[in-house]
């Protein structure tokens, strides 16, 4: 298994160097650090981790701000390290905060299941993302071969499955997409009305 590569925003200089030790020694790889939100942005933007371990109480850019940045633009998987008195802040407007937050003091169970489960739902969400993207491109490209189609039948007096297979043909034939193919029918008729 490839080790989790993990950058670590936290102002506290001696927490962040036990948080990196506490992650080295269980076979994560701290791959960057930072002591202030916009810093630890940079890094993450250049480094791209698989995790982010970010404290809310960063200074320049907050860890909230940070951590809705990352979680929003799907940098990676991010944790959020709160004191006490701040979780109250992690809901808004009766919203629930979308980011798995671990309220200080934590201890290293907590701490890395919650990395393990933050990276397993980000990888499942950038899983259904792709997925999502890839079902509206298929549903594009078949509305616009229908369409093409309809207009084989109506002008040339082909049956659909003919319609059909003069596209496939002209598609293999200038091996270009059966869209593409489908396209230039549409414009083709378009142009000619």
């Amino acid at each position: 298994m490839e080790k989790m590569r993990i950058v670590v925003a936290e102002r506290d200089n001696s927490l962040r160097k036990n948080l990196k030790e506490m992650l080295t020694q269980v076979g994560y790889l701290v791959v960057g650090e930072a002591d202030d939100g916009m810093t630890a942005l940079k890094v993450i933007r250049s480094l791209q981790p698989d995790i982010v371990l970010v404290a809310a109480n960063l200074p320049v850019l907050s860890g909230f701000e940070l951590a809705g940045i990352i979680e929003e633009s799907k940098l990676s998987a991010v944790v959020l390290m709160a004191d006490y008195g701040e979780k109250d802040l992690l809901c808004k407007d009766g919203e629930g905060w979308p980011i798995p937050v671990l309220v200080k003091p934590f201890d290293e169970v907590h701490l890395f299941s919650v990395l393990e489960y933050s990276y397993a739902a980000f990888a499942k969400l950038v899983s259904l993302d792709s997925e999502i993207h890839r079902l509206k491109t298929d549903l594009v490209t078949r509305k616009v071969v229908e369409k093409a189609k309809g207009i084989l039948m109506k002008t040339q007096g082909l049956t659909e499955e003919a319609a059909f297979k003069k596209m496939q043909s002209q598609s293999m034939k200038k091996r270009t997409s059966m869209k593409k193919i489908a396209e230039a029918v549409i414009t083709a008729y378009e142009v000619s009305k």
